[in-house]
């Protein structure tokens, strides 16, 4: 095998930025793929160190980047999912939205995205947004998502199907852009949970 194919230790620790101690503890990690010449000394694969090399570059692409808040719209009424796109546009910093028209879309996203902030209507077809509501607030790993239920119904009928948690902010509609957008400007300030 061609000396170009493969570093030594010490030429593959420089290359990585890290002590030969800490190149040859990725070797017995698997971290680094290498062999052993008859001689005993550690030849690293080329490949294996320019992979490393990537991810590290990667990660610190993203320690860099700003934080982009990912938001989970659950909503039938595609008009409305419009509007909310169009004001998050606008808003002071990043976000991702994720749209479900459907309770259970909303509850299979929302293990998938771990959105900051979910907007739900609790009018929705299948699963309601009553029960995604409330089982998200039931679970530990969502207790810091920012929970906001736009609806139609008024109070007295909210409270007639036993109510919302106490965490979830509760608006009606027409939906006031300008409130949602002071709750996201609070969530996006504590950072990602």
């Amino acid at each position: 095998m061609s000396s170009s194919n493969y570093f030594t230790t010490r030429e593959a620790a420089e290359l990585l930025g890290v002590s030969v101690p800490t190149a040859q503890q990725w070797v017995e990690r698997g971290a680094l793929k290498s062999w052993k010449t008859d001689g005993g000394h550690r030849r690293i694969l080329r490949d294996s160190v320019m992979e490393v090399l990537e991810s590290q570059r990667q990660k610190a692409e993203l320690a860099q980047a700003p934080y982009v808040m990912p938001v989970l719209i659950v909503e039938d009424d595609i008009h409305l999912i419009q509007l909310y796109k169009v004001h998050m546009a606008s808003w002071p910093f990043g976000t991702t939205p994720y749209v479900a028209p459907n309770g259970y879309e909303g509850l299979v996203l929302v293990g998938e995205v771990r959105p900051r902030l979910l907007i739900c209507d609790l009018r929705l077809p299948g699963v309601n947004g009553f029960n995604v509501v409330r089982g998200l607030c039931e679970i530990e790993r969502f207790k810091h998502m920012g929970i906001v239920v736009i609806s139609g119904l008024p109070v007295p009928e909210i409270d007639a199907h036993g109510g919302l948690p106490g965490r979830v902010e509760v608006m009606g509609k027409p939906v006031d852009f300008a409130r949602l957008q002071q709750i996201a400007v609070k969530l996006w300030e504590s950072g990602p949970d």
